[in-house]
């Protein structure tokens, strides 16, 4: 990965985690959604930890790619316990929202486990 990406991109069992370095901005929400859209993959984890806000343009991009990724029978879970970033994703969505944990290993369960659902409803 180029020095110059800020969102780290790493594949977990099928799950793409993409991890923030800080706030939110437009910028990054358009790594996001690049990122998202190079691996592929139907399960995001967004790694919001460290980000104390989001800016709105980047609250819809995020809302965005998880309403796409949820008609294709996946979704977007974020990581982050800040109530005012929740609440700005939250505004942003007409539709569903990606769903907010408060640590990773919850985020990651949660997407896992709606992985493994889509895998035994294939079978």
């Amino acid at each position: 990965m180029s020095n110059d990406v800020a969102v780290q991109a790493r594949d977990f069992g099928g799950c793409t985690i993409l991890t923030v370095p800080g706030d939110l901005d437009a910028a990054l929400a358009d790594e996001i959604r690049w990122a998202a859209s190079a691996a592929e993959s139907r399960h995001v984890v967004v790694d919001l930890g460290r980000a104390g806000s989001v800016d709105p343009l980047a609250a819809t991009v995020l809302v965005g790619l998880h309403q796409r990724i949820h008609a294709r029978g996946g979704g977007v879970c974020v990581v982050t316990r800040d109530l005012g970033v929740r609440a700005q994703l939250e505004r942003s969505a007409a539709g569903p929202a990606p769903r907010c944990y408060a640590e990773i290993g919850d985020a990651l369960e949660a997407s896992m486990s709606e992985r493994q659902a889509g895998l035994a409803r294939l079978a």
